[in-house]
């Protein structure tokens, strides 16, 4: 059976789809843990799993520290996603919940090239 931390080390290779299926591997309630959910979060936009992404942002954006980091980032992937299909409003609108989530954020945001133009 996989683990958490497996499914971490699969993350951090960018074997996301791994990674994805390590967490899938998980007794329901570890999958639901707050580091299992980071993990998820990670694999969502290469996977362009983004209604998930959404909604395990949704729950890690109100929790601990490193929770509302892998919420902010997920919400910076959007964003991304969202410039990169020519919809500058949409993009400013995933920066804006990144920046809630996570104010600290706005500054990678800003050094971020592209990004800035949404604002």
């Amino acid at each position: 059976m996989a683990t958490v931390t497996e499914a971490e080390g699969l993350a951090e290779l960018e074997l996301w789809q791994d990674a994805w299926d390590a967490l899938e591997e998980l007794p329901v309630l570890d999958r639901a843990t707050p580091g299992a959910l980071r993990v998820r979060l990670a694999c969502c936009p290469a996977l362009a799993a983004w209604d998930i992404g959404r909604q395990v942002a949704a729950i890690l954006r109100v929790g601990e520290e490193p929770d509302r980091k892998a919420a902010a980032r997920f919400f910076h992937a959007v964003a991304l996603k969202w410039l990169s299909e020519g919809d500058r409003y949409a993009a400013g609108e995933a920066i804006k919940e990144a920046v809630k989530t996570w104010p600290d954020y706005r500054n990678e945001i800003l050094d971020h090239s592209g990004l800035s133009e949404a604002l």
